[in-house]
């Protein structure tokens, strides 16, 4: 069931509950003063007729009466005339004193019996229905007793009351139509039925519309969770609410974006391990081929002495291309995968050690080195420094010139690339630091004045077995792993390599590492 349709209901049972107990409590005490009204009234006739019977009999002795003593005229019940009249004589004229009463104080719908000494004597109701026990139950003169019942499909309230005659009790039973109150509740039950049904029918109506218009941004969500489960991570939910359902969306966008973003991560991630697998078989088919063809030609043919060596020499280049390739490969792994340690390091020794490695090389090309190092303390990982300092230096003198010369400084900046971000090295132009959470940083350049490169190729040196000239790389014995190397140990000490270069004018390789 949607969830429209539980608020709906719930609603709908809910409110139905509530006007039924109100009407019910309503109707109950309509019907309750209406019943009392009508009590009222009987008690009244009652009390009419009782007085109208006892004034009659109060007459009727003091007229038979010789010798009358002096009466107490008084019509209180415990005050009641005594005779010398018998009881028989009182019976016989009871009758015709109801008749008398009945025909001066008798109202519309309204009956009376007369009870002496326990029989019925007079009665004006035709149907004469019969009287119940509880009417003359515990009845003492002063107090009345009542009862309702239903007759004919009206209803009846009888009412007794109790005078003493000659020691024998004179019992006055009035009977008056309630019907008024009964009918009164029929139609008030009646009211509030169609009532309650046209108000359901509204609120349903205008529920139904609003509970639409609740949940339509839950409908949103469930359309957009459904085609991001297909696949479209680009989809968003369109809500402008600012209730709990729209910081629902807010952070169901939020989720998706997350998700969008590391299924990119995942498909890069792939595509870079694929592409890595297709350019390592290829870096490894080349010098593999080279190895197996002179292998095989020192093997089936009898080669002078001076083309065996040639053909050994390349072998073992190849083999030494392979063996570096490998190294660096482990030493990439290797990084990728473990915390580096740190210690206090001048960096002004960092650099010239660097130098040392690299000056052998350097001056087979006949390439000068020029140095400009400020010192400095950085907490680093001195060797992995150095070796990424030695891939840059010999970047730099593979795409130098013979008797060119490049350039390694390193000094102190002010508040600039203190933004870094954890675990990246970015390629490009660092950004400045406004904050001033870092007042300054370290940097360290090396400059060739090179071939350069365009900007599509400085935005992929980082890439495995990337080369941006291929032949050169070869010829020289790069593997087309030492700048992702040079990128992992960065990464680790949370700095930034940024690339100026251009075809032609040279290349500028800016370190920038947090002080």
């Amino acid at each position: 069931m949607k969830f429209r349709y539980k608020v709906l209901f719930t609603n709908l049972i809910l409110l139905s509950l509530g006007l039924g107990l109100v009407g019910y409590l309503m109707i109950h005490k309509n019907f309750e003063l209406a019943k009392q009204t009508q009590l009222k009234n009987a008690i009244v006739q009652n009390n009419l007729v009782q007085s109208s019977v006892e004034y009659e009999l109060l007459q009727l002795l003091n007229s038979v009466s010789d010798n009358s003593e002096t009466s107490n005229n008084s019509t209180d019940n415990t005050d009641a005339p005594k005779s010398s009249v018998t009881a028989s004589s009182i019976t016989a004229q009871l009758p015709q004193i109801g008749g008398r009463v009945s025909s001066s104080v008798r109202s519309r719908d309204s009956f009376f019996y007369i009870y002496f000494d326990g029989e019925k004597v007079y009665t004006d109701d035709k149907s004469d229905a019969g009287i119940s026990d509880t009417l003359f139950k515990n009845l003492t003169t002063g107090n009345k007793n009542y009862v309702i019942k239903e007759e004919s499909q009206k209803h009846y309230i009888y009412v007794t009351s109790q005078s003493v005659i000659d020691e024998k009790n004179l019992w006055i039973v009035s009977k008056c139509d309630a019907s008024e109150a009964y009918t009164l509740l029929d139609e008030q039950i009646k009211y509030f039925r169609l009532i309650i049904i046209v108000i359901l029918i509204a609120e349903s109506a205008a529920m139904y519309f609003i509970s639409r218009y609740m949940t339509k941004p839950l409908e949103k969500l469930n359309h957009v969770s459904e085609e991001i489960a297909q696949g479209d991570y680009a989809t968003r939910v369109n809500v402008k609410s600012h209730d709990e359902i729209g910081l629902l969306a807010q952070k169901f966008n939020i989720m998706a974006q997350a998700v969008s973003e590391h299924v990119d991560e995942l498909n890069d991630m792939v595509h870079r391990r694929e592409q890595f697998v297709a350019d390592f078989t290829h870096e490894i088919k080349t010098p593999m081929t080279s190895i197996i063809g002179y292998a095989d030609t020192m093997r089936s043919l009898e080669l002078p002495r001076e083309e065996q060596m040639m053909a050994l020499g390349y072998i073992f280049s190849e083999g030494k291309r392979l063996e570096s390739m490998s190294q660096k490969l482990f030493e990439l792994i290797y990084l990728r995968r473990h915390d580096i340690e740190k210690e206090r390091v001048h960096m002004a020794d960092l650099c010239a050690e660097v130098v040392k490695v690299v000056e052998p090389a350097y001056e087979n090309r006949h390439l000068t080195i020029e140095t400009g190092v400020e010192d400095a303390v950085l907490t680093v990982n001195r060797e992995l420094l150095v070796t990424a300092l030695v891939n840059l230096m010999d970047n730099a003198r593979k795409a130098s010139s013979e008797g060119g010369k490049v350039e390694i400084t390193g000094k102190y900046v002010d508040n600039r690339a203190c933004n870094i971000p954890k675990d990246k090295t970015d390629i490009g132009e660092a950004e400045s630091a406004d904050d001033g959470n870092c007042a300054r940083a370290y940097e360290i350049c090396i400059i060739d004045h090179g071939i350069g490169m365009t900007k599509e190729q400085a935005e992929r040196i980082c890439d495995e077995f990337y080369m941006a000239d291929k032949s050169r790389a070869r010829k020289e014995g790069g593997a087309g792993i030492g700048m992702s190397l040079v990128a992992v140990i960065l990464e680790h000490h949370n700095a930034v390599l940024s690339v100026e270069s251009e075809p032609g004018c040279g290349t500028t390789m800016r370190i920038l590492l947090p002080w």
